[in-house]
């Protein structure tokens, strides 16, 4: 069996960027344990489900209690994700560990990048799971039904969502804004993303909801739902990821360069 050691150079990074993954999987395990998860984070996001379609169903007809069912998953998912992923950067900040991160062999962004995997798995998951309670409680199950074959879709936002958080976090962590941000993200994203309030009532909203993760996202799943054409809308979802993605790299390049420069890691 080919050790570490003595594995080629192309299958170095590859199994660095794995153990980054593992080490991202214990932390995961560490911040969010089980009985967190299945005490708060999985009845909460059930709850929100729950509240916003009840709610939009009192406030818009029975008619809307579908769309807002569709868009509540992912204002749990944001809750969840933008929120959970800020705990890879904000715990080198808190252990002084990114000292180490960033002389690695293996670069800080694919470092952080990999260690936020299980915040989109999980996720997910936790979403699957939070629909299906949700659902039957509603009198929604047929209609859950008709969601599941979109379920990648969600799968694909819970990726999107988390590298928006990541971006957050690592731009702010140096402002002592690194929590604040990703709750102002989130609160952007049931806002614009369509969630509830369908687009075209507020030109800013719907501005914002464009460059953001989850409103092309919703936009493929509703069209999907309905039958029409829902490649595009995905593709934009993909490129909004893409964008965030390539910020929360620049972001964590940039504070490993002023780190160098200055040789310490208080993220000032």
């Amino acid at each position: 069996m080919t050790s570490p050691d003595t594995a080629t150079p192309r299958a170095l990074p590859l199994w660095r960027a794995a153990e980054a993954a593992r080490m991202g999987w214990l932390e995961y395990r560490a911040v969010q344990t089980p009985a967190g998860l299945l005490g708060a984070t999985l009845p909460r996001g059930v709850l929100q489900i729950l509240f916003f379609t009840t709610l939009a169903g009192v406030l818009a007809g029975p008619g809307h209690r579908e769309y807002a069912f569709a868009g509540s998953l992912v204002l749990a998912l944001s809750g969840t994700n933008v929120n959970g992923v800020v705990a890879v950067p904000v715990l080198d900040k808190q252990y002084a560990t990114f000292a180490r991160v960033r002389t690695g062999a293996l670069s800080p962004t694919v470092t952080q990048i990999a260690r936020a995997l299980p915040y989109p798995v999980m996720g997910w998951l936790l979403l699957v799971v939070q629909g299906a309670i949700a659902a039957p409680l509603l009198g929604m199950t047929d209609f859950a039904l008709r969601l599941l074959p979109w379920a990648w879709v969600y799968a694909l936002m819970a990726l999107t969502l988390s590298v928006l958080g990541l971006a957050g976090a690592t731009m702010t962590v140096g402002r002592r804004a690194d929590v604040v941000a990703p709750n102002i993200l989130v609160y952007l994203v049931m806002l614009c993303s369509g969630a509830i309030v369908p687009p075209g009532r507020v030109g800013w909203v719907d501005a914002v909801g464009q460059v953001l993760p989850a409103r092309h996202g919703l936009d493929a799943v509703r069209a999907a739902t309905a039958g029409r054409p829902w490649l595009g809308d995905l593709g934009l979802e993909a490129a909004a990821g893409t964008g965030f993605t390539v910020l929360a790299a620049v972001s964590i390049l940039v504070q490993a360069r002023r780190a160098s420069r200055h040789g310490h890691d208080d993220f000032e």
